[in-house]
């Protein structure tokens, strides 16, 4: 099933499918770790706050995407 970002499930396995942006933003997710083909968590973001993401691809940090880029982000889970 795929669904942007704001809307998919908290604490489960999410994989990028795509980012539906401009060139300046797929550069500043990219900066922050999240590519297409990412394995992330959803941690916190039920409302049209900021998104916390974790990278489990690449075992980052935490980061908050801004609600508006969040809408902008494909991901699919089982």
């Amino acid at each position: 099933m795929t669904i942007n970002l704001t809307n998919a499930p908290l604490n489960k396995r999410l994989r990028v499918v795509s980012i539906n942006a401009g060139l300046t933003a797929k550069q500043r997710l990219i900066s922050m770790g999240i590519h297409v083909g990412d394995e992330i968590e959803k941690i916190n973001g039920n409302g049209r706050g900021p998104v916390l993401v974790k990278n489990l691809t690449l075992n980052s940090a935490k980061v908050a995407i801004g609600y508006g880029l969040a809408m902008k982000i494909l991901v699919e889970y089982e």
